[in-house]
C-alpha cells in the first residue's frame, strides 16, 4: 500500500485552498489535508475568504469537489479546528466542522486541537468533549486527530495522559513535527514520536531549527532539526502509511514569500521527503 503523501492548504498562504488544487501537483503531490478557516499566526495570515468553512454554501462546495476534480487532487483530510473544547458551544462547532468534512469530501480523518484547559475542572470538560466528538467522528467513519499544542498534547508524555483519560477508538493523534520542539525546549522530535507511535493517524511534517518558542518553519529538510528518514522509519514500524502532510508555516519576520516562493518550498519539501523514501 503507497504512503498516502499531500500538503497542507495553508502553505499556499493568502492564495489559498483553490489556488492549492490548481498547483498542488506541479510539486509531485496529489493530495491536500484542507484547512477549514482562517489563520493568523506567526505572520501568516490567511483570510476567510480563501478557504471553504462548514457555512460555505452548497453551490461553493460542489464547484470546489469539481475544481479538485479537474486538476486530479485528493482530499486527505480536513482541518476542522477553532472551537474551545473547554465548552460545549466549542465542541458543537467541532461537530459541526467534521460532519462536513466528511459528508463532502468523504475523508477519514480531521484535525483539531485539544484546547488548553487551565485547571482540572477544565480539563474533565475536554476529555468528555473529546470523547462525544469521538462518538461524532466514529459515526461519520472518521478519526478525529489531536494537533501538538501547548497544554494537553504539548509532548509524548501530555499525549499519552490525555489518550489514557478519553480512552475512544475514534480520538487519535497528529503528530506535528515541528511543533514539538517549538512548545518543548531541548527535545528529539524522533525520541517523541517514538514514544506515541502506535497513536498516531495523521503527520504534519514540519520542519525547524529546533529552538524553544521559535518560529521557524521552512520546508522539510531546510531547518535540520527533524530526520524525516527516521520519521518514516518509526511509523512503517507500527505499519502507518499516512496521511503524511507538509506544513510550512514559514520564518518569522522575512518577506512575504508569494506564490511562487511558496511553491517552491513545497516543491523542495516533497522533494526531500522523496529522497528520504516515502515513496519507496
Amino acid at each position: 500500500m503507497e504512503r498516502i503523501i499531500g500538503c497542507y492548504t495553508n502553505c499556499y498562504g493568502p492564495a489559498g485552498v483553490w489556488t492549492a488544487a490548481e498547483l498542488v501537483r506541479e510539486t509531485g503531490l496529489d493530495h491536500l489535508e484542507l484547512a477549514l478557516k482562517s489563520h493568523d499566526m506567526g505572520g501568516l495570515v490567511i483570510p476567510e475568504s480563501v478557504v471553504i468553512t462548514e457555512n460555505a454554501p452548497d453551490d461553493q462546495v460542489l464547484a470546489y469537489l469539481e475544481h479538485l476534480g479537474r486538476h486530479q487532487v485528493a482530499v486527505s483530510g480536513c482541518n476542522v479546528g477553532g472551537g474551545d473544547l473547554r465548552t460545549s458551544v466549542g465542541a458543537a462547532l467541532v461537530a459541526k466542522k467534521i460532519r462536513f468534512a466528511t459528508r463532502w469530501f468523504g475523508v477519514k480523518v480531521c484535525v483539531t486541537g485539544a484546547g488548553q484547559p487551565s485547571d482540572a475542572a477544565e480539563r474533565s470538560e475536554v476529555v468528555a468533549h473529546l470523547r462525544w466528538l469521538g462518538d461524532v467522528a466514529a459515526e461519520w467513519g472518521a478519526v478525529l486527530a489531536l494537533e501538538t499544542h501547548k497544554g494537553p498534547t504539548q509532548n509524548a508524555a501530555a499525549m499519552r495522559a490525555l489518550m489514557h483519560d478519553v480512552d475512544h477508538p475514534a480520538v487519535r493523534l497528529n503528530f506535528d513535527t515541528g511543533n514539538i520542539g517549538y512548545y518543548n525546549d531541548g527535545v528529539d522530535p524522533c525520541d517523541e514520536l517514538e514514544q506515541v507511535k502506535h497513536l498516531v493517524s495523521n503527520v504534519h511534517l514540519k520542519d525547524s531549527r529546533g529552538r524553544f518558542e521559535d518560529w521557524y518553519f521552512p520546508e522539510p529538510g531546510a531547518g535540520g532539526a527533524v530526520d524525516f528518514a527516521r520519521v518514516r522509519r518509526i511509523l512503517d514500524g507500527v505499519g502507518f502509511r499516512g496521511p503524511y502532510t507538509i506544513e510550512i508555516e514559514g520564518i518569522a519576520g522575512e518577506p512575504d514569500p508569494g506564490l511562487p516562493g511558496r511553491q517552491d518550498r513545497i516543491t523542495r519539501g516533497a522533494a526531500h521527503l522523496r529522497a528520504c523514501g516515502y515513496w519507496d
